[in-house]
């Protein structure tokens, strides 16, 4: 396994994997912005496979698997010091027999599909709608002396701990980020949280900025809320309230399909399946 230690350097690997592989199947979505910043932390990696290879992400807990390969070729994993995560988004009707082909190399190596997620958005031009659910939550929250507000500074090791007892969460949903990370992404206001009037974090969503539509995850409430004040559905409200008033057009939100609870949540808010699908592959730790 061999360290990237440039940007220079990974667009070479990439430029000749696309050169070498006659019948190339890929799920590389790394952004120069992405790739820049795994150089800089020393977490970015590239394992040769074939006439292709496999960029590892190292997330700490686990290695993001980011390949481009030759289908025709056979598909070997070397051992690992941890799990590798391999994700594979596509459209439900556009799945193809390639990747199909690919999901029985990875079977054949080990892997087994963790979870598998679908895509749901919600329009915002439906604003009058949401801004009355808002309402709603609104004077629920006051009853019951909770306020919404960005995270602090302060706020940040309450929510790492609410985030790990989620039980819902796998490590897979995560990457792994620096203190100073989070703390920009604080200061940037990318995080929204609920309080209680002892002003402790209740409930928080993680949102990544954007253009023409906003997208969040990472939505968790304390176990000792669930079900009882409808803090989950009031935190999307005000976020939901948030995204109309940045005049993004749509937000959209990823939702494991084995959650029945959070796809009956997403329904209840008016979001609408996109028929997108994400598949996490993983294979555990073979040293």
């Amino acid at each position: 396994m061999k360290k990237v230690k440039s940007s220079k350097e990974y667009f070479e690997l990439y430029r000749r994997l696309k050169r070498q592989c006659d019948t190339p199947i890929t799920n590389i979505y790394l952004s120069l912005d992405m790739v820049n910043r795994y150089i800089a932390s020393d977490s970015l990696y590239f394992e040769e496979q074939g006439r292709g290879g496999v960029f590892l992400c190292d997330e700490q807990e686990y290695y993001r698997g980011i390949y481009y390969v030759d289908i025709s070729n056979d598909w070997k994993i070397p051992p690992l010091d941890k799990a590798l995560a391999i994700r594979n988004t596509y459209k439900k009707e556009q799945k193809g027999t390639e990747l199909e082909l690919f999901e029985t190399k990875l079977v054949s190596s080990g892997f087994h599909m963790a979870y598998s997620s679908i895509e749901m958005c919600i329009p915002l031009e439906a604003g009058d709608r949401l801004k009355k659910q808002k309402a709603m939550y609104d004077r629920i929250l006051k009853k019951g002396n909770f306020f919404v507000s960005y995270l602090k500074e302060k706020d940040l090791d309450d929510m790492l701990a609410l985030r790990k007892n989620t039980k819902e969460f796998h490590i897979y949903n995560f990457v792994h980020k620096s203190n100073a990370e989070y703390l920009k992404e604080i200061e940037n206001e990318q995080y929204m949280g609920i309080y209680n009037e002892k002003e402790e974090l209740c409930a928080c969503i993680y949102l990544a900025p954007g253009l023409n539509f906003r997208t969040g995850d990472g939505i968790c409430v304390k176990e000792e809320y669930k079900m009882k004040y409808g803090l989950g559905a009031a935190l999307m409200c005000f976020v939901l309230d948030n995204a109309i008033n940045g005049c993004h057009q749509k937000y959209v939100s990823w939702c494991e399909q084995q959650n029945l609870e959070s796809m009956k949540f997403h329904r209840s808010m008016g979001f609408l399946n996109t028929g997108k699908i994400a598949d996490e592959w993983v294979l555990e730790q073979r040293s």
